[in-house]
């Protein structure tokens, strides 16, 4: 009985064995594309400096963006930061002008702000 046990037992830690084993695999090679994509993209965002001020500005960047992106670790993708520069700084020109539309509408009469609504 006890022979007969561990026989059974065994097929199954092979296959538990086997899924660990896979499992590393996978996410050594998720490491690998993942490390070599930041890499290649920090190629590209390098040649961002290269751009004059005002093609950065086009594309809502400032070469203190590229910088402070590429200062981070190795691994750390820099385009990621530079798509999250742009948006804070696109979403700071939309509340700003809110608040200018808002305050332009504050400062006329009443009676404007009636005929216009």
């Amino acid at each position: 009985m006890i022979s007969s046990m561990s026989f059974s037992k065994s097929p199954i830690r092979a296959a538990v064995l086997l899924a660990a084993a896979g499992a590393n695999l996978n996410a050594a090679v998720a490491f690998v594309r993942a490390a070599w994509k930041a890499r290649r993209h920090r190629r590209e965002v390098t040649r961002l400096l290269a751009f004059d001020e005002h093609a950065l500005r086009d594309i809502g960047l400032t070469r203190g963006d590229v910088l402070v992106a590429l200062a981070g670790p190795t691994f750390d993708d820099p385009s990621t930061r530079l798509r999250i520069l742009a948006v804070e700084r696109r979403a700071a020109r939309r509340a700003r002008a809110w608040d200018h539309l808002v305050m332009s509408e504050a400062d006329r009469p009443l009676s404007a702000t009636r005929l216009s609504a």
